[in-house]
């Protein structure tokens, strides 16, 4: 050997290479065992929310009792009290639903009957847009003409 070759130890690496490879070789470990500690511990369902099953059976309870005290308000003749009721059910409901088409066209038709045709429109539209099942383009056409010939006169 040359002598600008730097010296091999014998013994293998160095002790205070050693020392540092078994220190950061500990606190990995420690660090892998806390981490699955906390995934062990972590609940699978957050408990700070119900769990969607009920939340969709409390929703549909109340969407039915919404409907119902709807119906009989309107059934009372209280058609502005039962609006409130049925705009409830439609804002709980899911887009695109027929249900949800369903109150809005009810809410359209209450309007309509309590001779307010500009927020008859945007019911009926809604319903319109929601479901193509229903028509309503007679009740539709009935109210553009009442806006239409008020806002003629004026």
């Amino acid at each position: 050997m040359s002598q600008n070759s730097p010296t091999i130890p014998g013994d293998g690496v160095s002790k205070k290479l050693k020392a540092f490879v078994i220190i950061l070789t500990v606190l990995t470990l420690i660090a892998f065992v806390a981490l699955f500690a906390r995934f062990i511990n972590k609940p699978l369902v957050p408990t700070k929310n119900m769990p969607a099953v009920q939340e969709s059976i409390s929703n549909q309870s109340l969407i039915d009792e919404y409907q119902a005290v709807g119906t009989r308000l309107m059934n009372s003749g209280l058609k502005g009290q039962a609006i409130d009721q049925f705009i409830k059910v439609w804002e709980l409901l899911k887009v695109d639903s027929k249900e949800r088409a369903s109150a809005a066209q009810t809410v359209g038709r209450l309007y309509a009957d309590l001779d307010n045709c500009r927020k008859a429109l945007v019911w009926l539209f809604r319903a319109e847009i929601s479901s193509s099942d229903q028509t309503m383009t007679p009740l539709i056409d009935a109210c553009l003409a009442k806006v239409r010939s008020i806002s003629h006169e004026q």
